[in-house]
């Protein structure tokens, strides 16, 4: 696959991504004030004080329809965001790989390895807002791939903004917001509930300037030269 083709199949991906971004949005509050959006605060739990402050106690009439929304998004995010966010990052390493293939090909695996640790984390969410109350390994489980897919993100932007330093010019700009969420996911890990917040500003960042690389390679000149690559 060349570089111009792999990065009009990211901007593909990035219209889906886009398109279902809504349905990620509450219409419920949680069931006690948070420091952070609740599906974030669902991803960054760590106990079963934690899981209560979003979802309230047993019986609290604000944990049915949180659950159901959570739910609703976690499906959402498992079928179509996850694959589309992989595929926006992977393509994106891939095409700027084409003159960096081992900074690449490493940033596409750590993209796929992404993917894997979301849907394990998904698949705790699932478990736990079903059983909020009890202490479960899910909750071990929750940690380590939501901590490894936020890290993993931020790894995989940051070669990305790697890469384009290493093209010269001034691709050097580009690096420091495609690192700005290895930042993030660095605190988020000692400080979740101060960092939490930031996590998806962060990637939002990072992905608005792989947006931008994606289209210019898609459709710029230097595409038009780098078509065989």
């Amino acid at each position: 696959m060349t570089a111009r083709i792999a990065f009009r199949f990211a901007l593909l991906a990035a219209a889906v991504m886009l398109a279902v971004t809504p349905l990620f949005g509450l219409t419920v509050p949680s069931c006690a004030p948070l420091p952070m959006p609740p599906l974030m605060a669902f991803e960054l739990a760590r106990s079963v004080a934690d899981l209560q402050r979003i979802f309230g106690m047993a019986g609290d009439i604000c944990r049915a329809p949180l659950v159901a929304q959570l739910n609703q998004a976690n499906i959402v995010d498992t079928i179509v965001y996850i694959p589309a966010y992989t595929a926006f990052y992977a393509l994106t390493l891939y095409a700027l790989g084409r003159r960096d293939r081992a900074i690449g090909y490493a940033g596409v695996a750590v993209a796929l390895a992404c993917a894997i640790a979301d849907w394990t984390e998904n698949t705790s969410l699932f478990q736990l807002s079903a059983a909020p109350d009890t202490p479960s390994v899910w909750l071990s489980v929750l940690m380590v791939g939501a901590n490894i897919k936020w890290v993993g993100l931020a790894v995989a932007t940051t070669l990305g903004g790697v890469m384009v330093w290493r093209r010269g010019g001034l691709g050097w700009l580009a690096f420091f917001p495609c690192a700005l969420p290895l930042g993030v996911s660095i605190w988020a890990l000692v400080a979740p509930d101060a960092a939490g917040r930031w996590l998806a500003p962060g990637m939002v960042v990072a992905s608005v300037v792989f947006l931008m690389i994606a289209g210019v390679g898609a459709f710029g000149k230097v595409a038009a030269t780098q078509a065989n690559s």
